[in-house]
């Protein structure tokens, strides 16, 4: 017989009621209550995300409009808002009288700057009509526009002399009839201890001189873009590679730049460039990326600006560089295109505004010095029918120097610049440079044509100086160049002797041969350009405003190729421009503002 305990336990293993209605009922009761609690967070949530959002950009509006009221010139700004700006903007609930009596905060109460003369061209102060209202529409929120008011005040808690700015921002949002606001304030001094014209700028800058200018010496430049092929030829187009089979679009080959910079106000900063030799291709498809080679750079900079942080110092060591580049080929479908930079050029950077940086500056003028001499040479060769063709040379040993000197308390020569100096100094700049023999159109011609390529320039040199300051406010730019071109004529070789006023275009006959299977023809175009100096001088006697400015240019001297090949009747073309560069110097001086 079981006893009680035992009974009791054989009852609970053997019961398999669940729950009951009642209680399932009390379950979904409770977890739909929680569920609404949790909706109306959600709910509270977004509204105070999106009152958020809408301040967050009622103050950035409120910003912008402040901003632009401090923009404004002094002149402006004290003459406060034109007298009529409330009936001009429709009404003004946060003017009461001639007071500022704001809506969105009753504790601001003060007196209104207004005047008859204000003009109405100085938004967001006093725009079309005289109205100081300003409306801008949210971008994300459809519907919600965003009101701003600007005033000027004399705040009874400030000194006399001192405005008080307010920008006043409402809006309202969607499906709402409270309005929202955003208040800004600021203040505003008399610009003082300066130069300028305060009706012009809201502050008075530097009471110094500026003198700025650069020198930038453009070294030697092979281009070569696809060409028509005559009227049996393939159409050209942006995207027509060089050679077939290619899809370089743009192939450059670059010999080297260098350049100096220079600017002095309250300080001097000079600063040496130099890029060392190297070739680049392109294709049509701006996603892919260049593929070059060479082309490193160097710089170096000083200053005498001894209170700035992050100035740069006042005589650093020079920096030097041999430049070095691999070959890029282009390898088509039956020919081959190859740009070979030159190796070995040296560059040297001086910057210092202690020592002197050349012979004619003497030491404590600050200047920057950039050189790049000697190398290798550089060429373009194409490859058709297993012979060599080429395209463009350019021989080493041509040299690039610029300079750039900032003459405070001492003069310079003849040869840099500011031989004479008075009041605030001089800045003179400049760039001589020499090319190496440079020659396009070679190959094995039939008959004997063109030996020694259809086009070439020997003896290249040129050189540009110019100068500003008080004793050279419309100083002419000192410019030479010279050098021999020498091109193809059909039966022998003519020549043309370049100088700083040559300008001539001349074409040569076609030269053309046969290699196996292909044929390959050449023509070239010789352009020269005159060398050029453009002054401006707005004001010649006293160099204010726009200051008294000079640039010069050597001119261009640039022989172009073209080269077609025909292959299995069919023809393809590309053109090489070899441009000799050029030197160009430009020097400002601007007379320090009246205090």
């Amino acid at each position: 017989m079981a006893t009680p305990a035992q009974r009791r336990r054989a009852r609970l293993q053997s019961d398999e009621s669940g729950f009951t209605l009642i209680e399932l009922l009390i379950a979904m009761m409770i977890i739909t209550a929680v569920l609404f609690g949790l909706m109306a967070v959600q709910t509270s949530a977004l509204v105070t995300t999106a009152q958020t959002r809408q301040r967050t950009q009622g103050t950035a509006v409120a910003n912008q409009v402040m901003e632009q009221m401090r923009a404004l010139p002094w002149a402006s700004l004290s003459k406060g808002m034109r007298s009529t700006f409330a009936s001009a903007a429709g009404g003004d609930p946060n003017v009461s009288g001639s007071r500022l009596r704001p809506v969105a905060d009753p504790s601001i109460d003060e007196p209104l700057v207004t005047s008859t003369d204000q003009t109405t061209d100085r938004a967001p102060l006093s725009g079309a009509g005289g109205s100081n209202k300003t409306v801008e529409p949210d971008p994300s929120i459809p519907g919600v526009v965003y009101t701003s008011r600007a005033y000027v005040t004399r705040s009874p808690q400030t000194a006399a002399a001192v405005l008080t700015l307010t920008v006043v921002t409402s809006w309202r949002a969607n499906q709402s009839t409270t309005q929202k606001h955003v208040i800004l304030r600021s203040q505003a001094f008399a610009p003082t201890g300066g130069c300028g014209d305060s009706s012009n700028q809201p502050y008075l800058g530097a009471c110094q001189a500026l003198l700025s200018g650069d020198a930038g010496a453009i070294g030697p430049t092979v281009t070569v873009t696809a060409a028509g092929a005559g009227p049996t030829g393939p159409v050209t187009t942006p995207t027509t590679p060089i050679i077939p089979g290619t899809d370089a679009t743009v192939a450059t080959l670059s010999l080297g730049t260098a350049g100096v910079g220079v600017t002095s106000q309250q300080a001097t900063a000079v600063e040496a460039t130099a890029t060392h030799a190297g070739a680049q291709s392109v294709t049509a498809d701006a996603d892919v990326a260049a593929v070059s080679t060479g082309s490193g750079r160097l710089t170096n900079n000083a200053s005498n600006d001894a209170g700035s942080a992050g100035a740069a110092p006042a005589n650093p060591a020079d920096v030097t560089g041999v430049g070095s580049a691999s070959p890029l080929t282009l390898s088509g479908t039956g020919t081959t295109l190859q740009l070979v930079p030159p190796t070995g050029a040296a560059a040297g950077l001086k910057a210092t505004t202690t020592l002197s940086c050349a012979a004619g500056i003497p030491a404590g003028q600050a200047c920057a010095a950039a050189d790049l001499t000697g190398g290798g040479t550089g060429s373009v060769v194409l490859t058709a029918g297993g012979s060599p063709f080429t395209v463009a040379s350019v021989a080493g040993g041509g040299s690039a120097k610029t300079l750039g000197a900032r003459f405070s308390s001492a003069a310079g020569t003849a040869a840099v610049g500011c031989a004479v100096i008075s009041g605030a100094g001089c800045l003179g700049t400049s760039v001589k440079r020499t090319v190496g023999a440079t020659s396009v159109g070679w190959g094995a011609w039939t008959g004997g044509a063109a030996p020694s390529g259809l086009a070439s320039v020997s003896s290249y040199s040129d050189a540009t100086l110019v100068e500003r300051g008080p004793s050279q406010k419309t100083t002419a730019a000192v410019t030479s160049r010279s050098g021999t071109v020498s091109y193809w004529n059909g039966t022998g070789y003519s020549t043309l002797a370049v100088t700083r006023l040559t300008s001539a275009t001349v074409v040569t006959p076609t030269v053309t041969v046969t290699v196996g299977a292909v044929t390959v023809s050449a023509t070239a175009t010789v352009t020269v350009t005159p060398a050029m100096a453009i002054a401006s001088n707005p004001d010649p006697v006293g160099c204010s405003g726009q200051g008294c400015s000079i640039t010069s240019d050597t001119g261009s001297l640039t022989l172009t190729v073209t080269y077609v090949v025909t292959s299995g009747g069919v023809p393809s073309a590309f053109t090489a421009a070899a441009s000799l560069g050029s030197g160009r110097a430009s020097a400002g001086f601007k007379a320090a503002p009246s205090a």
